[in-house]
């Protein structure tokens, strides 16, 4: 359900509550990894809109491991962002992450409108 909306695109019918709990289960999933293998002077890099929620997951277990999250699709302007239902829970994850990166000054300028139209 996220792709479309990474890619600019507005597809009526596309999220579903299925999908999202299916979605916070595999970033669940790939934290109890990084917990179960991390060491303290790791760094840990999320790549994608696919793990989105992993910086959330991950520091609820290690509070102080240093993580980074690199977006490879375009971030979508504040208002196709905003027709994703959980799009709050969405930008928290990004945020937990210590370092973020976009391809484009564009992306990030359009993460950093979506938290503030979004998150106040």
């Amino acid at each position: 359900f996220l792709w479309p909306v990474f890619h600019n695109v507005i597809k009526a019918g596309a999220y579903s509550h299925s999908a999202w709990r299916a979605y916070c289960t595999v970033n669940r999933q790939f934290a109890d990894k990084v917990v179960e293998v991390y060491e303290p002077s790791d760094l840990i890099w999320a790549h994608d809109y696919h793990l989105l929620l992993l910086p959330s997951y991950t520091l609820r277990h290690l509070r102080t491991a240093c993580v980074g999250l690199f977006l490879h699709t375009p971030f979508p302007s504040s208002e196709i962002f905003r027709t994703i239902p959980v799009r709050d829970e969405l930008l928290r994850g990004m945020l937990n992450a210590d370092v973020l990166g976009f391809h484009l000054f564009e992306y990030g300028r359009h993460f950093l409108t979506c938290c503030k139209r979004q998150m106040g």
